[in-house]
């Protein structure tokens, strides 16, 4: 008998190519209790940066802000004068030429600065693998080694921020992304809340270890290398343990940069503590080290495409109001004095450049009167708010693909189904003015009856004839 031919139908193409799950992360970034959340988290962090700029801005010099950005400083220079060229080209990228900075603001314009090099791929073939490493480590060591007590604070401001809220749009992607559903953002920071030392010792007992088996191995060596012959040689018999020590550490090292991204939604979707999160993490990497890269390429990729089309979203209602808004004022006249509407509107709000730019801008409060300036700032405070869901965005966007990123890892290596997801007993909540025991009840009362085969009925009597 001839073989019947088999006619192909339909592909699953998330089944044949699961990587394709990432491009899901967009919708589910974009919903309006994640953006809201990281929003208040990026003012949170923002305003933290900013009361310590209070205590630190006069310990920002020249020569720190020209290290940070790769260029030598004039060595003779107190201030901007005698810096070599290079360093004002490097600086007109960020607005911190328009005033003396504190360390957060030197740190923070840094940073945005080489993640905007990243995620649009400005600067050349090679410039997002240098800005991504400038990202992670250059700016974050430069913080910590120049201004070391400041990092320690912001750290800590940081780590419970980051927590709290980022926390918080986890666990909201985690069910999102299983079950296809939406919790509320009170259930939400109620689970992060709960989860709060989880979220911040996950990345934080990697380094602990770390820094413990270090210390171990400094003293230690420091101890036998004091000791006058005998101590060498001792050294040198257990050097062993050292080079035990150091593959540790490696190990340690390598498993918390693979597996970072990883440790909060291990704790989003599981329920779990952060000892769970750094063992799945770490397991998840060295077992499947090239599919986690794969799929952290795909993301970083898509996640640059995703954030070129909502930054130039903003740009665009930027641009759109800023013309509709100037259309009817009139034209500029030259003379600098004219305090006519076109005149003054310009100073007030200068218009929107090319997208790929910076987004934020400074009204010209010195040619500006009374009124005038205030309606400065209230304007500058709508267009920020605006300006920052791009920001937001970015956040919520790094918590969806990660989410997503660990279910895919998840499966890989335990088997585990997509849709499994750690649900909370208080989230199933009785309906609108009903008491909780009526409603367990009228379950229970249900299910039996639904469940359970009736009992046979007798048939009626019959009725007595006369």
């Amino acid at each position: 008998m001839a073989d019947e031919a088999v006619t192909l139908r339909d592909i699953n193409w998330r089944e044949a190519f699961p990587f394709t799950h990432l491009f899901r992360a967009f919708r589910v970034a974009v919903h309006p209790s994640k953006l809201v959340i990281a929003l208040v988290a990026l003012g949170c962090l923002w305003c933290g940066g900013l009361i310590l700029d209070v205590v630190w801005r006069s310990q920002v010099t020249p020569d720190d802000r020209a290290q940070l950005w790769g260029i030598e400083a004039a060595p003779y220079s107190n201030d901007r004068v005698g810096m070599p060229p290079e360093y004002y080209r490097a600086l007109a990228r960020s607005p911190v030429m328009e005033s003396d900075p504190g360390v957060f603001h030197t740190f923070f314009h840094y940073e945005v600065a080489q993640a905007n090099h990243v995620l649009t791929f400005l600067g050349g073939t090679l410039a997002p693998f240098e800005s991504t490493w400038n990202f992670i480590a250059h700016g974050p060591l430069w913080l910590w080694r120049t201004h070391w007590l400041f990092a320690i604070l912001y750290t800590a401001w940081f780590l419970l921020i980051w927590s709290v809220l980022g926390g918080a749009i986890a666990r909201i992607a985690a069910v999102h992304v299983a079950r296809d559903e939406k919790i509320s953002v009170r259930h939400a920071l109620t689970f992060s809340a709960g989860k709060v030392l989880s979220f911040i010792f996950a990345p934080v007992i990697p380094v602990l270890i770390v820094l413990g088996i270090g210390v171990i191995i400094a003293l230690a060596s420091a101890i036998l290398f004091h000791i006058p012959w005998v101590g060498p040689i001792v050294a040198g018999i257990f050097f062993f343990l050292a080079l035990i020590g150091g593959f540790v550490i490696t190990l340690v090292i390598l498993g918390t940069l693979g597996g970072f991204n990883l440790m909060y939604p291990t704790v989003a979707v599981e329920g779990s503590d952060s000892f769970d999160a750094i063992s799945r993490s770490f397991s998840y990497v060295f077992a499947r080290p090239w599919r986690m890269l794969w799929y952290t390429i795909v993301a970083v990729v898509y996640g640059a495409i995703c954030y070129l089309f909502v930054r130039f979203f903003v740009w665009l209602i930027l641009a759109a109001t800023w013309f509709f808004m100037s259309w009817f004022l009139g034209g500029t006249h030259l003379p600098p004095d004219d305090k006519s509407p076109a005149d003054v509107f310009p100073r007030i709000w200068p218009q929107p450049q090319d997208p790929l730019e910076r987004l934020s801008y400074s009204p010209q409060y010195d040619m500006l009167k009374g009124t005038e300036a205030t309606a400065a700032g209230l304007i500058v405070w709508w267009n920020y708010l605006l300006i920052g869901l791009v920001g937001a965005f970015v956040i919520s966007f790094y918590f969806s693909a990660n989410t997503i990123i660990y279910y895919l890892m998840r499966r890989e290596v335990d088997a585990t189904d997509l849709d499994d997801v750690y649900v909370e007993e208080t989230e199933d909540e009785p309906g609108d003015g009903e008491p909780p025991s009526a409603a367990i009840e009228a379950s229970v009362t249900t299910t039996v009856v639904t469940t359970a085969d009736p009992a046979p009925q007798p048939p009626p009597p019959e009725p007595n004839m006369p």
